[in-house]
C-alpha cells in the first residue's frame, strides 16, 4: 500500500493557464527532498487549463468542477488529499526562495501549530500584508473612517502593516488565505472551508475555527514569495468582499456587534463613494471605482445581491 505523502499541494483555477502552469512547475522546482502530492481542481476555465495542465505537467492530478467559489474548491482538495500536510496555493503565487520540504520541517518541530504562511511580496519587491487581525466592530469602524492612518491607531485595522515584524516568526490571528499550509490533524478538528464564502473572508473563518479548535496560527518566515496580482485594486470584487464579511459577522458576532459592524461598513462604502462622486465628473478612470462603492454599499445594506451566491445556498435552491 501506498504511504502518505508529507504534502499535498492544492491549486484551484479558474482561467489563467500561462500564469498557473508557471506556478506548479515553480512549486515543483521548490518541492524540496519531501514526497509531494499535486492537486489541481478547476472551477470551471473555458482557456484550457485543465487539459494544459494534464498535458505538459503529468505529475499533476487535475479534478474538473464548475465554478463552485474558492472555498468549495478547496475541500474538493482537502477531501482528495492524502498528505500529512495540506498547502493551499493560490495559481498565482511564486515560490522564490525556500523549499517546501524547509517548511514542512518547520512544522513538524512545532506541533501545536495548525496553519502556517511565510513571506509575501508583490512583483515590484513591496511586501504584501498576510499577518491579520480578526474583524471586529472598532476595527472595522477605524477602516471607514480612515483612523489607521493616524499615529498610534494601526492596530484598528486588520492588516498588520509594519515590515519589519514580517522576518520574525509569531503567532497570527489569521493569514492571508493565498498561500496556507495547514495540518493534516486541524483540518480533521475544524473541518474544512466553509462553503457559504463563495470568496473572500473563507480563509479568516478558517483560521477562526482552527483557533478555537485548539491550535495555533503563526507566521513562519521560511520561504518568500511572489504573488503575481499586482496591488491594483478590483472594484469589481468590492461588494463580493464586503458581502463575505458580512456573511462572517453573521456567523461569528452577536446581534450587537453585527449590527454596528455591518453600519461600519456601510459607513467605509458611503464616505468613499460620496468622497469620489465629483472627481469622477472630471476623471472619467474614477467612474468604475465610484459604481463598485455604491454597489457595494448596496449590498452591504441588503438592497442588491453580490455577483457571486454562496455555493452551499445555490446548492440548496
Amino acid at each position: 500500500m501506498q504511504g502518505r505523502p508529507d504534502l499535498s499541494v492544492i491549486v484551484v483555477t479558474h482561467q489563467g493557464r500561462d500564469l498557473a502552469l508557471r506556478i506548479l512547475r515553480t512549486g515543483q522546482a521548490a518541492a524540496g527532498p519531501i514526497d509531494v502530492e499535486w492537486l489541481v481542481v478547476d472551477s470551471g476555465s473555458s482557456d484550457g487549463t485543465p487539459d494544459a495542465i494534464e498535458r505538459e505537467l503529468p505529475g499533476v492530478t487535475v479534478i474538473r468542477r464548475p465554478n463552485i467559489g474558492f472555498a468549495a474548491a478547496n475541500n474538493v482538495g482537502l477531501r482528495v488529499g492524502r498528505g500529512r500536510y495540506m498547502l493551499l496555493l493560490n495559481p498565482d503565487l511564486e515560490i522564490v526562495e525556500g523549499t517546501l520540504a524547509q517548511l514542512v520541517a518547520e512544522m513538524d518541530q512545532r506541533p501545536e501549530v495548525g496553519i502556517t504562511s511565510s513571506i509575501t511580496h508583490y512583483p515590484d519587491g513591496e511586501l504584501q500584508t498576510s499577518i491579520r487581525r480578526f474583524p471586529s466592530p472598532s476595527r472595522q469602524l477605524g477602516e471607514a473612517l480612515m483612523l489607521t492612518r493616524l499615529p498610534g491607531l494601526s492596530h484598528l485595522q486588520e492588516d498588520e502593516s509594519r515590515e519589519e515584524r514580517y522576518d520574525h516568526e509569531q503567532s497570527a490571528d489569521w493569514l492571508s488565505g493565498s498561500f496556507l499550509l495547514a495540518r493534516r490533524e486541524a483540518v480533521d478538528q475544524a473541518g474544512g472551508m466553509d462553503e457559504r464564502f463563495f470568496l473572500f473572508s473563507e480563509e479568516t473563518d478558517w483560521c477562526r475555527r482552527v483557533r478555537t479548535a485548539g491550535w495555533d496560527i503563526r507566521h513562519l518566515p521560511t520561504l518568500r514569495l511572489t504573488h503575481h496580482t499586482g496591488r491594483t485594486e478590483r472594484p469589481d470584487l468590492f461588494a463580493q468582499n464586503s458581502y463575505s464579511k458580512v456573511l462572517y459577522a453573521r456567523k461569528h458576532f452577536r446581534p450587537l456587534a453585527r449590527g454596528v459592524f455591518r453600519a461600519a461598513l456601510a459607513l467605509r462604502h458611503a464616505v468613499r463613494w460620496a468622497g469620489l462622486a465629483l472627481p469622477a465628473l472630471r476623471r472619467p478612470e474614477l467612474r468604475e471605482r465610484v459604481a463598485a462603492e455604491r454597489l457595494a454599499l448596496l449590498v452591504v445594506l441588503g438592497l442588491e445581491a453580490p455577483r457571486y451566491r454562496p455555493y452551499a445556498e445555490r446548492a440548496g435552491s
